[in-house]
């Protein structure tokens, strides 16, 4: 029954972010365009920020409150402008935690003077991680390359951010629990 798959679902959930501390992973950065949600907005979003939360994948809507019960730092990688609507998002979504996820979108609010990486996700993740070291109370004191780990549906970024020795899983936005799967395989 239904009882039984959200019962394994939750102990499998549990198990990913076990794995994650393990791994000595404190932030994920993850998309949001087929990731996080199941549509592709392409930063133009015509509908409301709750009919865009009704696209939340049930696995997100799991592994984001466990692994923030974890210590583990979230942020939003993406693309799109719309990180307006993203927040509101985040607020529907999970409104005890919404306030300590980042988000970084591409527009135009933020710049990251590092010498790292420009390409792909890796001056999202760097700006985010900027951040969350920035503010003491989310109780983060050491995010680098080696504690992220990116989750992203677009292969290019995946491969930008191994190049960049950052962690990352390519999400398969056909097969969205096999999220899990792959969390557990990690080294």
């Amino acid at each position: 029954g239904q009882n039984s798959w959200a019962e394994e679902h939750r102990s499998k959930t549990q198990a990913a972010v076990d794995k994650l501390v393990d791994c000595g992973i404190n932030f994920l950065a993850i998309d949001f365009d087929q990731t996080m949600i199941d549509v592709h907005t392409g930063g133009r979003w015509q509908g409301t920020a709750l009919e865009l939360t009704e696209h939340m994948r049930p696995v997100f809507l799991h592994l984001v409150p466990e692994a923030t019960n974890r210590n583990i730092r979230i942020a939003i990688c993406t693309f799109s402008g719309q990180t307006k609507h993203i927040r509101d998002v985040m607020e529907y979504a999970f409104p005890n935690i919404a306030e300590l996820i980042v988000i970084r979108g591409n527009d135009k609010t933020w710049e990251y003077h590092g010498n790292g990486f420009k390409r792909g996700k890796q001056q999202h993740m760097a700006s985010a991680a900027e951040e969350l070291l920035a503010e003491q109370a989310l109780g983060v004191t050491d995010v680098t390359k080696a504690t992220t780990l990116l989750i992203d549906d677009d292969p290019k970024n995946i491969r930008m951010s191994l190049k960049d020795r950052t962690r990352a899983i390519w999400f398969n936005p056909k097969e969205p629990n096999e999220l899990l799967d792959n969390i557990l395989m990690l080294k």
